[in-house]
């Protein structure tokens, strides 16, 4: 049975200046993506120093000698074993940590499969806690990727799926990034659960089901019936 990865779908639609803004000076590109496919996607985490860099999502670990075996598998990292599992756990200690600045992400229900947009209830952006790694290939490539950090879900999304993305506010963002000091127990404690009444979810149209799609009508709301 396939393993259900958590926010393997997003959305940001915001504009650039307003993006740049809110994560003070950070210039992502004025593209919209709706629909980033796990396989082929990649981000702009926000690193050090407040700046976006082109990466693969997908954490390629710089152990590994062949990347297209890591698949899909490593877009997400599970916050209670980051620390230790051999894939993430060099990003970990290294100090490699960005943000992954989206307007928010889909989920799929249990049993029906409904899929649902999920964001921030004030429309502030959602941004995700992640790992990155610079990794080598044999022929000398260097690739940098990325990967999601995700916690048990809070009581909003558990009917949904019982894992979501780590998403922190504002206030947490220096600390991730390592602009002010923090231990590890102390990061380690900012991968929780978002508070569920700070955030809303709402029916989006199956379309968002298909990789191929990829328009703004994929996170307005529907009736169900």
């Amino acid at each position: 049975m396939r393993t259900r990865l958590v926010a393997e779908r997003f959305f940001r639609d915001q504009d650039s200046d307003e993006v740049r803004r809110r994560v003070r000076g950070a210039e992502l590109r004025a593209v919209v993506e709706y629909r980033p496919d796990a396989l082929t996607t990649v981000l702009e985490p926000v690193t050090k120093k407040r700046q976006p860099v082109m990466m693969r999502w997908g954490l390629i670990p710089q152990w590994t000698k062949d990347e297209k075996k890591i698949g899909v598998s490593t877009i997400n990292a599970r916050a209670d074993t980051i620390d230790h599992r051999a894939t993430f756990r060099g990003a970990w200690k290294d100090g490699r940590r960005c943000l992954i600045v989206t307007d928010g992400f889909y989920e799929w229900r249990k049993g029906d499969k409904q899929p649902f947009a999920i964001a921030r209830a004030n429309d502030q952006l959602t941004v995700m806690a992640g790992l990155w790694e610079e990794w080598k290939s044999p022929a000398g490539e260097t690739i940098k990727s990325c990967t999601i950090i995700t916690t048990e879900a809070n009581e909003l999304i558990e009917p949904l799926h019982d894992r979501m993305p780590v998403i922190l506010g504002e206030e947490d963002w220096p600390a991730w990034l390592g602009e002010v000091t923090a231990t590890d127990v102390e990061l380690k404690a900012l991968l929780r659960p978002f508070p569920a009444d700070r955030m809303k979810l709402w029916p989006v149209d199956r379309a968002v089901g298909n990789w191929r799609n990829n328009a703004p009508q994929l996170i307005d709301p529907i009736l169900l019936a």
